[in-house]
């Protein structure tokens, strides 16, 4: 007796290794695209987002550290607007006075100089004024009109990540500081470290509630404010 066996189908490697090429090389090109789009789209977010990455990133560290935080506040005479501060964070020995910029290039100058060179990535250059001396007056404002001594006030200029400082050691004093956004909490950190009494903290919410009832308005748009500023 013959018995005729007919070969199973097999399956045809050739187009199945081609298949599993095709998909890993459409992956890769994927993935190379994210490399490439992904640095762009955020960049693009934290210009147009900043000041909210900024407010959680500060709103976190208050938070963490049981800090009392205000934000937007405009502080004013009579009816006239002087300045507007972005947070103060008020810290168990120092009253931070935060600025929050976002530069798409590099800034330069000297921390006693008015007026800073900004190089922006389509290499034009723009004089801009000193954002270290710009929140220095705006806390010599908040201590004048609320009496606070200007011995407790830290201010504090927050930039992107990446943006390019020229001589950043040169440009932070004792009381004065520009740093990076991933590094303000280590900032914080190191300066709450320092070998001084920790302010009264019943004058502290005292200070809280009278500044947050005399200016805590929210933030008004930036060409009603009368005060020096920068892009």
């Amino acid at each position: 007796m013959i018995f005729d066996v007919v070969p199973e189908p097999q399956v045809n490697n050739e187009l199945a290794i081609n298949v599993v090429i095709g998909i890993g090389i459409t992956l890769l090109f994927l993935l190379i695209l994210f490399l490439i789009l992904y640095p762009i789209f955020k960049r693009k977010y934290m210009y147009r987002n900043f000041k909210v990455v900024y407010y959680k990133k500060i709103k976190n560290i208050a938070e963490k550290n049981d800090y009392l935080l205000l934000n937007n506040l405009i502080i004013k005479d009579k009816d006239i607007s002087l300045c507007q501060i972005d947070h103060i964070l008020f810290a168990k020995k120092y009253i931070y006075v935060i600025k929050d910029r976002f530069y798409r290039g590099a800034i330069s100058g000297q921390k006693g100089d008015n007026i800073w060179l900004f190089f922006s990535n389509k290499d034009e250059k723009t004089e801009i004024h000193n954002p270290l001396l710009v929140n220095k007056k705006r806390i010599e404002t908040l201590a004048n009109k609320t009496g606070i001594s200007m011995d407790f006030f830290v201010s504090i200029v927050v930039v992107n990540n990446d943006c390019v400082l020229k001589n950043p050691k040169e440009l932070n004093s004792k009381r004065n500081f520009i740093v990076a956004s991933k590094n303000l909490d280590k900032l914080i950190k190191d300066i709450e470290k320092r070998d001084i009494k920790e302010l009264d903290q019943e004058m502290l919410d005292l200070c809280v509630k009278d500044i947050y009832r005399l200016y805590g308005a929210g933030r008004i748009e930036e060409e009603e404010v009368v005060e020096e500023d920068e892009l």
